[in-house]
């Protein structure tokens, strides 16, 4: 194992093969057109997940926490031509489990960013993350 490798509780190289197939996936940018965009930062000590929800509002955005997938859900209230707002998902899987992670989320301006820490225990179950 390598110095990268002991400074995290999950492995640097499977997350790294992990982020280039997810960017590489065909699904993943029609799925940012047909939805909502999202994108994906790594820091020293976050998974950063961001999700462009221009004509949403923060009451109408829920992120949930299932295994290893956060689920982003939102009712985008502004649309052309006076449309009732449509509910869309996405669902971002994860290579380890983000039950067991300490996972905050924040909006602003129609932008939500949820922050999984590296090396930051969470509680281990499924559950609901609130946005404040």
């Amino acid at each position: 194992m390598n110095k990268k490798e002991d400074l995290h509780s999950f492995n640097i190289s499977e997350m790294e093969k992990w982020m280039e197939n997810f960017f590489l996936d065909p699904l993943t940018s029609y799925l940012d057109q047909l939805t909502f965009r999202i994108d994906l930062f790594e820091t020293q000590n976050e998974i950063i997940i961001e999700a462009l929800l221009i004509g949403c509002d923060q009451k109408d955005v829920t992120v949930s926490l299932k295994e290893n997938k956060v689920f982003i859900k939102a009712v985008k209230r502004e649309l052309p031509l006076g449309k009732s707002g449509q509910p869309c998902m996405r669902k971002v899987e994860l290579p380890f489990k983000v039950i067991n992670k300490r996972v905050t989320a924040a909006f602003s301006n129609g932008i939500l960013e949820i922050f999984i820490a590296k090396n930051e225990a969470g509680p281990g179950c499924n559950r609901n993350i609130t946005i404040p």
